[in-house]
C-alpha cells in the first residue's frame, strides 16, 4: 500500500501548514519563515504538487479551534487537496480533539499523504503512531500546563504577583525569578495620587486632571502600549487595587479558588489608609474586594454539626458628629444622623474577624460566632501546656547531641544482634536445605513438601525482615534523633512565632500540634498529638518540683537543669511513637 502510495505520488495534491507555537507575534518572527523555506525546498525537490500558497496560523494548538486549521480540514474534504506538508506532527495538533481528526481522515484516506522533513505517515501504518505522537504533544502541553501553574504558585509564596505590576512599581529580573520594586519615576507620583484622594476633598476625576496635567503622568511605556494618559477607570482600578497596601489577589494552587496573598514588595500606603479609599469610594458604588486571607479555615470543624468552620471579616465606623457605630460596607452615611462619610474627619475604621460554622450538613445548627483574637487567646492557652522555655531546651539539646555521640556503639550494638538473628535464619535456611535433600528423607520421613514449602516460608520472612531492619537501623536511629530535637524546638519558640503578623506561621503552627481541631460552644478542643501530650504531661510534674526552687539562689539555675534532666530519659523512651511534623 505504501508502495502504491508512493507510485501515485503525483495524484497528491499538497496543502502546506505553517504554524508559531506562541501567539505573540513578537516571538519567533523566523519559526515560520524557516519552516516554509524546509518545506518550499522538498515542494521543489520532489516536484510536489502545491495546490495553494503555504497556509500560515499564529494560534496555540493546545485548543481546538484555529480557524485556518480547520479551514483547511474542510478544504481536504471537499477534494481540492488530499495531502499536508507541515514541519511537524505537532504543528498540526496538541489536543485530543483535532488528532483525532486528523488521524480519521489519514485512516480513511481522505488524507492520503502527511508529509515532513523527517517522516511521512500512511493510511496503512500511521494511525497508531500519529496516535502516539499526538498523545505526546498532548502530553506535553497539559504538563507544560502544570509545570507552569506549579512555577507561579512558587512565585506566589515567595510574595510575588506573576503578572505586571500595577503603575508605580516595576517588573525587573530574568523570566521565572522575576521580582517588584518601586518605579523611581511613578512611585511618588502615585502616592501624590493616594494623598490627595485620602483628603476626602478630591474628587478622583479631579486629581486625574492633575496627574496628567500639571505633573506629566503616564504609563510605563512598553513594547505596543503604554506611555499614554491614565482613565477614569485606571484610577479607579488604582484606589481599588489592594497591591497597594501590600497583598495581592491570586488562584490558590491547592484549592483553584482564589484568595489574598501578602506581598514581598514595598506597599506604598497602609491597611488603614486602604480602608479609608474603600470608604470614599463607597459613595460611587465601587465595591472593596471581599477576598481576604484567614489563616484557621479549613482546619476546624462544628462540635454540633460537623460542617467547616468558615472566617469573615466586619466592617464598622463610629460617626464623628453622633458617635454611632456602624457597619459602613455598601453605605455612604451614618444611618442615624446621615452624616456623609466623606465628609467626617478621621473616623475610626473598625474591623473585626469572626469564625463561625457554614452550616452546610444543617441549617438548623445553633452554634454562634467567635471573634479570632479569643479563639487566638483559647490556642495560646494551649501553646502554654507545651512550651518550653530556653533553659529546659538547651539541656534537651545538649542531652540529644551526647546521645547522637553515644549512638555510634548503640547502633553496633543494635546491628550486630540483627545481624546475628539474620545469620541465623541463614544457616537454619541451609539446614532445611539439606535435611529435605537427604537420604533420610527419601520416602518424606522428615519433611513432606508441603512441609518444606511452610517452614522455608516461614524462616524466608524473617530473614526478609531481619535484612530490612538492618538496612533502616542508623536511619531509624538519626531520624528520631532529628524529629526529637525538631519537637523540642517547635515547643521552645511556636508561641512566639503564632503570636506574630506571619498568617501562614500562624496556620503552620495552628495544625501541627494535634488533630481533629472542633469549635463548639466558642471554645476550641484539639486532640494533642502524642509527643506534645508526653511533653505538657512531664512540663506539669516538672513546673510542682522547680517552683519550690527559690529564685535567686545560688545553684539555682543547676538545680532546675537537673530537674528537666530527670524528665528526658522518661520521655526519649517514647520516641518510637508518632512524633508528628512540626514546621
Amino acid at each position: 500500500m505504501k508502495e502504491n502510495s508512493m507510485k501515485n505520488a503525483s495524484d497528491l495534491k499538497f496543502f502546506i501548514y505553517s504554524r508559531k507555537s506562541s501567539e505573540d507575534s513578537h516571538k519567533q518572527v523566523a519559526s515560520i519563515a524557516d519552516q516554509i523555506e524546509t518545506l518550499n525546498r522538498m515542494v521543489a525537490n520532489e516536484r510536489l504538487l502545491l495546490v495553494v500558497p503555504p497556509l500560515t496560523e499564529e494560534k496555540s494548538a493546545k485548543e481546538p479551534g484555529r480557524p485556518v486549521f480547520n479551514e483547511m480540514l474542510t478544504r481536504i474534504e471537499k477534494g481540492e487537496a488530499n495531502a499536508i506538508l507541515c514541519w511537524d506532527n505537532d504543528r498540526l495538533s496538541r489536543n485530543p480533539i483535532d488528532n483525532g481528526r486528523i488521524q480519521w481522515m489519514l485512516q480513511n484516506g481522505v488524507i492520503k499523504v502527511i508529509k515532513t522533513p523527517s517522516r511521512e505517515y500512511y493510511p496503512e501504518d500511521a494511525g497508531l503512531l500519529m496516535s502516539i505522537e499526538g498523545g505526546r504533544a498532548t502530553d506535553f502541553v497539559i504538563r507544560l500546563s502544570k509545570n507552569v501553574k506549579r512555577g507561579l504558585a512558587g512565585k506566589v509564596r515567595n510574595g510575588w504577583r506573576p503578572s505586571p505590576a500595577p503603575i508605580g512599581y516595576l517588573n525587573v529580573g530574568e523570566k521565572g525569578s522575576r521580582t517588584i520594586i518601586k518605579d523611581p519615576e511613578r512611585f511618588e507620583l502615585v502616592r501624590k495620587m493616594w494623598d490627595l484622594f485620602l483628603t476626602g476633598t478630591y474628587p478622583v476625576s479631579k486629581i486625574l486632571d492633575i496627574a496628567t496635567k500639571e505633573w506629566g503622568l503616564r504609563t510605563l511605556p512598553r513594547r505596543k502600549i503604554g506611555g499614554n494618559p491614565l482613565t477614569m477607570s485606571h484610577m479607579y482600578s488604582i484606589f481599588n487595587q489592594p497591591f497597594y497596601y501590600g497583598y495581592f489577589e491570586w488562584e490558590d494552587y491547592g484549592t483553584g479558588e482564589k484568595r489574598m496573598f501578602k506581598g514581598s514588595h514595598e506597599p506604598m500606603i497602609t491597611e488603614n489608609e486602604f480602608n479609608r479609599a474603600q470608604t470614599l469610594l463607597g459613595k460611587k458604588g465601587t465595591a472593596r474586594p471581599k477576598t481576604r486571607e484567614f489563616p484557621f479555615t479549613g482546619m476546624m470543624e462544628c462540635g454540633e454539626c460537623h460542617s467547616s468552620i468558615t472566617a469573615e471579616e466586619k466592617n464598622q465606623a463610629i460617626c464623628t458628629e453622633c458617635k454611632h457605630k456602624f457597619s459602613y460596607e455598601n453605605r455612604t452615611d451614618c444611618p442615624k444622623c446621615g452624616t456623609d462619610i466623606s465628609e467626617m474627619e478621621n473616623p475610626t475604621l473598625l474591623k473585626y474577624v469572626y469564625y463561625h460554622c457554614t452550616k452546610k450538613k444543617n441549617r438548623a445548627c445553633s452554634q454562634g460566632s467567635i471573634r479570632v483574637e479569643e479563639l487566638e487567646r483559647q490556642f495560646n492557652e494551649i501553646l502554654d501546656g507545651i512550651t518550653i522555655d530556653e533553659d529546659y531546651l538547651n539541656v534537651a539539646l545538649d542531652y540529644l547531641a551526647d546521645k547522637q555521640k553515644n549512638g555510634e556503639s548503640e547502633e553496633k550494638t543494635t546491628r550486630a544482634s540483627l545481624q546475628a538473628s539474620f545469620d541465623s535464619c541463614q544457616a537454619r535456611l541451609s539446614q532445611l536445605h539439606r535435611e529435605y535433600i537427604s537420604p533420610q528423607n527419601k520416602n518424606y520421613q522428615l519433611y513432606t513438601p508441603e512441609e518444606f514449602s511452610k517452614q522455608k516460608a516461614e524462616i524466608l520472612a524473617e530473614r526478609d525482615g531481619l535484612e530490612m531492619e538492618l538496612d533502616l537501623a542508623k536511619e531509624k536511629f538519626d531520624k528520631g534523633m532529628e524529629m526529637t530535637e525538631r519537637v523540642f524546638n517547635f515547643c521552645a519558640f511556636a508561641k512566639k512565632e503564632f503570636n506574630t503578623d506571619n498568617l501562614t506561621k500562624k496556620r503552620e503552627i495552628f495544625s501541627t500540634i494535634g488533630s481533629n481541631l472542633c469549635l463548639q460552644d466558642k471554645k476550641l478542643f484539639i486532640d494533642k498529638l502524642h509527643p506534645y501530650l508526653l511533653i505538657e504531661n512531664e512540663l506539669r510534674d516538672q513546673k510542682k518540683l522547680y517552683e519550690r526552687l527559690e529564685r535567686g539562689k545560688r545553684g539555682y539555675t543547676k538545680e532546675k537543669e537537673a530537674v528537666f534532666a530527670t524528665s528526658l530519659p522518661n520521655w526519649l523512651r517514647d520516641q518510637g511513637s508518632n512524633l508528628g511534623h512540626p514546621p
